[in-house]
């Protein structure tokens, strides 16, 4: 445990993945889920997943995730997960700069990503979606964009000839893609 009560980013990363599963399918509450000891711990590493969420990535997304559409910054309610369905689009979720650059670990990072899809979008993930991991998260994480704009725009024409309504994206909307 780190000195301020919360866990390491080692143990943190470690079950990230399960909490996200947990989350998704409501088994920590019905019989044959995670004992309450488990249960606890994967409460206390859903908070302070949503904690790393707030001081890295609200200050633009907003704690509810609605963005700010003035200022480009995408909604990720019910649009992000589309993204997704896509392996250039699950990696753009890493290599944003908010994500890419952030201060927080590839396992810190992968944890957040699962929070924020689970939280905001859940709808939109593939059925088969498969959880962010640390070391997915570290082999695209210095493959930082030059330029997000074209990559954006380029995502979104596909997923929107796939059928899926994004969030307003108004960032270098004065730029053609």
């Amino acid at each position: 445990m780190r000195p301020w009560g919360r866990p390491s980013a080692g143990w943190r990363g470690g079950i990230a993945l399960a909490v996200l599963l947990c989350a998704m399918q409501g088994a920590a509450a019905q019989e044959g889920g995670m004992a309450a000891r488990d249960a606890a711990d994967a409460e206390r590493l859903r908070q302070a997943v949503r904690a790393d969420y707030v001081l890295q990535c609200a200050g633009c997304h907003r704690v509810d995730g609605r963005g700010s559409s003035p200022h480009g910054i995408p909604d990720f309610r019910q649009s992000v997960g589309a993204f997704t369905h896509l392996p250039a689009g699950r990696e753009y979720l890493i290599r944003v700069p908010g994500a890419a650059h952030s201060q927080l670990s590839n396992a810190e990072l992968a944890a957040v990503l699962n929070w924020v899809l689970g939280e905001f979008s859940r709808a939109q993930l593939p059925a088969d979606f498969k959880p962010y991991n640390e070391a997915e998260v570290a082999a695209a994480r210095p493959n930082r964009y030059d330029d997000v704009v074209p990559v954006r725009h380029e995502l979104a024409e596909k997923l929107t000839s796939m059928g899926f309504t994004l969030s307003e994206y108004s960032y270098g909307s004065d730029r053609k893609p």
